[in-house]
């Protein structure tokens, strides 16, 4: 059977690629009899449903597939109702949100059929079925409508053997190169899931959605050598960054030092720098010494706050802010860069706390500083909100569509418009020195990229409350000198 795996992004975040339908697209094509394709709107959204129907018609899918995640829902609905409007095609959500709730997914008219937890033996044996046109009863992680009833499987599975599936091929972006230019680097994972049960993550519910070790690991030898792989496929085409998705990737000394010492044998560390998420308490001088050794340019860390109490509190993070600052100093010693993550208008936050949060950020001085907006995706996120005497603002809440921008949280004495404003704020007062540095390094070269990279990203639709912070992000400047 044929799938099309639609990314159903219609808003204005071009920041990631979508390695879950990468990962299912490239395991039907190389390790069964289907084949899948994948459709992207994000460099089409003027007209969205003209790039739908030319794509629909050409690869002619048996089955339309979609990862789902809350926020992307909205944008879910929309595309479902369209496709249905034109097509007798089924259409199976898999990801978070499918996971956590697949009542209220299977209530969604358009919805045929819901994938819990990893996807790529479920969807195999879902294809098959539908394909002999056999029950779909009985195939484990399933959940699908039949007439008038549904039919609920047994829980999904999460594959243990993970390093067993093929190697993702990007290929499969039409418009990679697109990708390449605006964001220079593609994506990586050698591990699934996380230990952790942090309260303001959905992990947490896909991880209780199914039976089963969540975290598991890939051979770190064999990490290094895909990237090599994906390193000379994409070398010419845009290439600088392998941006690392593991979630807790130094966790483990000994898989980081296997890591680490293959990708310094393959000579990766002189060819392509790469970046990963790290957790502070997770790191200390040896660790950190392997990862600038071997190439790593940023780490990527959630500092949450800068007050203590609402770190431990709220992020169930006990680390303090001395101990965040050591870490950052014994990183620069070893030429590692970090992406430093805070949230704004938190449950407990307030003027003081957030303005706290904004002068630590200052101090720390990060190579990068993201400030997001609270967003809430956990039953226990909205308990602790209420708990604080905050509220969701629905309306907000429904239209949001990333972690960035637009509170959607009322909190004692903050309205989501002044949480805006603090947010912005905070860009100002940290991004000044970062931009110097940049004028200086480039000179004119960073007005004349900057202006070629916000005409062409105009060109491609791409929406300019992105174009200009990810320019200083991703564009001609992911890894500092």
């Amino acid at each position: 059977m044929r799938i099309q795996f639609i990314n159903p992004l219609l808003g204005g975040d071009y920041s990631a690629l979508d390695i879950a339908i990468t990962s299912l697209a490239t395991y039907l094509n190389e390790r069964t009899k289907h084949r899948a394709t994948i459709l992207d709107f994000t460099f089409h959204r003027r007209h969205w449903k003209k790039h739908l129907h030319k794509w629909v018609r050409q690869d002619k899918p048996h089955v339309i597939g979609m990862s789902s995640n809350t926020m992307y829902m909205q944008y879910i609905k929309t595309i479902a109702k369209e496709i249905k409007k034109h097509y007798r095609i089924p259409i199976i959500l898999g990801g978070y949100h499918a996971s956590q709730y697949p009542d209220e997914t299977l209530n969604i008219k358009e919805i045929d059929a819901v994938c819990i937890g990893d996807g790529e033996y479920a969807l195999t044996e879902y294809l098959s079925k539908s394909e002999q046109k056999k029950p779909l009863k009985g195939i484990k992680g399933i959940w699908a409508k039949n007439k008038n009833r549904i039919i609920k499987n047994q829980g999904g599975c999460f594959i243990k053997e993970i390093n067993e599936l093929p190697i993702p091929n990007w290929d499969l972006w039409k418009d990679l190169d697109k990708y390449l230019y605006y964001l220079g680097m593609i994506y990586f994972i050698g591990t699934r899931g996380c230990i952790y049960k942090c309260s303001n993550c959905d992990a947490i519910g896909i991880k209780n959605s199914v039976e089963g070790s969540y975290y598991r690991i890939r051979d770190p030898v064999d990490y290094a050598h895909e990237i090599k792989h994906q390193y000379e496929k994409y070398k010419n085409r845009g290439l600088r960054l392998a941006q690392l998705f593991d979630q807790i990737p130094t966790i483990d000394y000994n898989w980081l030092r296997k890591f680490c010492d293959e990708y310094i044998k393959l000579k990766m560390n002189k060819k392509l720098k790469y970046s990963m998420f790290s957790r502070i308490d997770h790191l200390n001088e040896e660790k950190l010494r392997i990862l600038g050794k071997s190439g790593c340019a940023l780490l990527r860390a959630g500092i949450e706050t800068g007050d203590e109490s609402l770190r431990k509190k709220i992020f169930k993070k006990n680390i303090s802010n001395a101990k965040i600052k050591k870490i950052f100093r014994i990183a620069k010693r070893y030429n590692v860069g970090f992406t430093a993550f805070y949230i704004l208008g938190n449950p407990g936050d307030n003027k003081k706390t957030i303005n706290k949060t904004i002068k630590f950020a200052q101090r720390l001085d990060a190579n990068r500083s993201a400030f997001f907006v609270y967003k809430p995706f956990t039953k226990e996120s909205i308990e602790q909100i209420i708990m604080h005497g905050g509220e969701i603002d629905k309306k907000r809440w429904e239209k949001a569509d990333n972690i960035i921008y637009k509170s959607v949280i009322k909190l004692k004495g903050l309205s989501p418009r002044e949480i805006e404003f603090l947010q912005k704020k905070a860009y100002f007062v940290t991004f000044g020195k970062r931009l110097i540095k940049m004028i200086k390094t480039q000179k004119i070269k960073y007005f004349t990229r900057l202006f070629n990279y916000v005409i062409k990203g105009l060109k491609d639709g791409l929406d300019p409350a992105y174009l200009l912070p990810y320019y200083h992000i991703y564009g001609y400047d992911n890894i500092d000198n």
